[in-house]
Order: C-alpha cells, then structure tokens, then sequence
C-alpha cells in the first residue's frame, strides 16, 4: 500500500509540473482520498490525505481576504488548525513573511507539509502536530512568539472525539474556542487581527459573549443576519477579532 500511495502521489505531481523527488521529510503512508482544484490556488491542486478534512465552502471568505485584499502580505501568519493546508499556502503564494500551521491531526499535519512542498517550493510552511496531551490552540507556541495574523476554521460543535477526524468538527466544552480567546493577548502583535471562520450560528454566538468576557473587539464580516440562519450553514462566515491596542 505504501508503495501505491507513493506512486499515486508521483502520479499527481507530474501532471502538475512539481517536483517528483523523494523526500525523507515528507511521510507518504497515508492513502490519498482525492484532490482539488481551488481556484484561487496560483497553480497546482491541493492533496487531501485518509482523515483529513475537506470542506471548500468554509472559508471562501477567508481565501478571498488572501488573495484578493493581501491581508497576508509581508506578515507572520498562524493558523490554527491547518486541515489540507490549503488556507496556509495560500498565505505563502501571497507573498506572507512567515507561516507556522498547526494540527492535532497527524495526518492532517504530513497532509499539509506534502501539500506545501509542492504547492509552495520556494517557500517553507512550519508545520507543528499538536499533542493529544496537550491540546490548546497556542499549546506548540512559544511564549515570545507573536504573530500580525492569527486564522482558523476551527471545529464548530461542542462534541466527542472518537477519531481523528472528529477534531475537525467537535470541540469538546469549546475548550479549544477558549484556549484560542486566552491567548490571543500574548500572541497577537499590536495591531494585529485573528480571522475565524464559523458556520454554526451558536458558536458564534458563544464567540460574541466569550469576546465580550474578555474585552476584546469582534466583528463579523459578512451581511448576513446571524438569527435569519439555519443553526448549520454554509458558506462559513468570517469573524475578526482585534486585541485592545494598550492594557
């Protein structure tokens, strides 16, 4: 199996013109359950590994920020949550400093290295596997790292982990919204912005009140009425969240 893989993976990146090379810090066990084409991506398709998740509609107004408005340009990024890669790439094919992306999901993690060494060669994405032990949104952060922009399409529900997967979409006590709300002082470079994308109308809701707790700035950045919508909706809707400038 893992020479199949292996060779599926070659398969995809000749048709693409990337490079085809093995490559000892690329991990190439997981089966290949298929792969897009995202229009916005400057070329090439994104590779989706077993497990990892994949839902385009959830961050069509956050890939539209990158690109079109450069919100990333010449800034350090983080994402949080990297699934595919896909949203983090793009930060590097436009022209963003720094990115450092981060998953629980193993597979997720070799997922995205595999997706940027094709998709950004000349560039290097900082890909960090969160541990299970430890599971907080800034838990392979360090203390003095700070960053311009902070992006996620984090799990919407609160809900059990059974698999891998599952961190994709629950996030059991929204421990992870809070962890992520918490540090954001520390991790946030003055004038900086973190850009959350939500399609679960209470989860943003939760959002508001834990913002508001915490006294920081929230704005949704999308024209639609938060109670018109279906509790699940899509496409997911973007919110920025902004630190006081001075404590």
């Amino acid at each position: 199996m893992r020479r199949l893989v292996l060779g599926l993976l070659l398969t995809v990146c000749c048709s693409l013109g990337c490079r085809t090379e093995y490559r000892e810090d690329l991990d190439y066990s997981y089966d290949v359950r298929q792969t897009w084409t995202v229009d916005e991506l400057a070329f090439g398709e994104i590779v989706q590994f077993e497990s990892v998740f994949w839902e385009a509609d959830d961050t069509i107004s956050l890939r539209k920020e990158i690109v079109d408005n450069t919100i990333a340009a010449g800034r350090d990024v983080l994402e949080i949550g990297t699934g595919t890669g896909l949203i983090s790439i793009l930060c590097l094919q436009n022209d963003a400093k720094r990115v450092v992306a981060t998953d629980i999901n193993p597979a997720a993690a070799a997922c995205a290295k595999y997706n940027a060494a094709m998709l950004a060669p000349d560039d290097e994405l900082d890909v960090r596997l969160v541990s299970q032990q430890s599971p907080g949104a800034f838990a392979v952060i360090r203390s003095d790292e700070k960053f311009d922009l902070i992006i996620s399409n984090p799990p919407w529900e609160d809900g059990s982990i059974n698999q891998p997967l599952d961190h994709a979409f629950y996030d059991p006590g929204f421990a992870l919204m809070d962890s992520l709300l918490d540090g954001l002082p520390e991790h946030l470079k003055p004038g900086g912005k973190c850009l959350l994308a939500y399609g679960h109308v209470p989860a943003i809701k939760r959002l508001q009140s834990e913002a508001a707790k915490r006294k920081l700035t929230l704005k949704i950045l999308d024209d639609r009425d938060l109670d018109l919508l279906s509790t699940d909706f899509l496409p997911g809707m973007l919110v920025e969240i902004k630190t006081p400038l001075t404590k």
